[in-house]
């Protein structure tokens, strides 16, 4: 089938959601899952940004860029401007923010403080800079079916809290009361901004610059409870002192979850198609309840087996 046809095929069949009141960000177009590996489209509030992760397909991204255009105008919907971001394997640590950094393809740059939409909270986005955007497009449902579980109020502990949009949507929906834990000063600073543009006030107490297992430790130690915990790590990190693997340290994360989340629930992920939905859920404990399991949203269809595993499970 020709690029236009696929592109098109995959666009028409998410036309629905240009016409969310909640949303304005979802992905386009998911490389095999729509039948062309490496290419990824998102849309994020009127701009379109294109994802390579197969070199060989650099030279069609002006053709792609312009069936995008076509595909979208025939549909009304409007695009300020089309991005492209080169995702290629990176040989070199020492050039890849360089060349993860965007280059305007067509139209117009996002404005600086650029914001989307996603499930009725605001969230600044970079589409420009380093290899994220500062939103995580999968996570739409998974926050959807957290909301009536923020209902009942309580404390939120957001570990790995990245730019902070777990913790603003559930202050949003009824949590009293969030922690945000990174390691990172720089997205704790824009999940401030998050906290800001959604008219939340917050304090210094908020947001913690640690080590999450470390913050954890402390936690056990000054007999800390929590009423819901957010547990989205990275499948693999890596800072000065230490590394971060799901599959070597996973389930001593729980063990320390468990002792400040007693009673309460666990919101706990894996982003990897490697490990199956069966390894996740043995990861777990036998006696943590699963109250549901969520994978990638209907945008990010897959060939073989959803990489997303959120489950959030309640503790006795």
């Amino acid at each position: 089938m020709p690029f236009y046809k696929i592109i098109e095929q995959a666009i028409h069949a998410r036309e629905h959601l240009f016409h969310s009141t909640d949303t304005n960000a979802f992905r386009l177009f998911n490389a095999a899952g729509d039948n062309l590996e490496g290419l990824i489209i998102d849309y994020y509030n009127g701009f379109v940004l294109l994802q390579l992760y197969d070199s060989s397909l650099y030279a069609a991204y002006p053709q792609i860029s312009h069936y995008c255009t076509k595909i979208l105008a025939a549909l009304h919907f409007p695009v300020n401007g089309i991005l492209l971001k080169d995702r290629s394997k990176v040989n070199d640590p020492q050039k890849i923010a360089q060349i993860r950094k965007s280059i305007l393809v067509d139209g117009n740059l996002p404005p600086d403080n650029f914001i989307i939409s996603q499930n009725n909270i605001l969230a600044h986005v970079d589409l420009i800079g380093g290899q994220n955007t500062g939103v995580f497009l999968d996570m739409r449902m998974v926050r959807q079916k957290m909301m009536k579980y923020y209902m009942q109020g309580g404390r939120l502990l957001n570990l790995f809290c990245y730019t902070g949009l777990f913790a603003v949507h559930a202050l949003k929906n009824g949590i009293q009361y969030a922690v945000n834990v990174d390691i990172s000063q720089t997205v704790l600073n824009r999940a401030k901004q998050n906290y800001l543009l959604n008219d939340i006030q917050h304090d210094s107490r908020d947001f913690v610059k640690l080590d999450c297992m470390q913050y954890l430790k402390k936690m056990v130690k000054q007999n800390a409870q929590f009423d819901c915990v957010i547990f989205d790590p990275p499948t693999f990190s890596r800072n000065k002192k230490k590394n971060f693997s799901v599959k070597t340290h996973y389930k001593d994360y729980l063990s320390l979850i468990e002792k400040v989340a007693q009673g309460g629930y666990v919101l706990t992920t894996i982003n990897s198609v490697s490990i199956s939905v069966r390894d996740y859920r043995s990861l777990h404990p036998q006696y943590w309840k699963l109250e549901f399991l969520e994978h990638e949203p209907e945008d990010f269809p897959y060939k073989s087996a959803p990489y997303l595993k959120a489950g959030l499970w309640k503790l006795p």
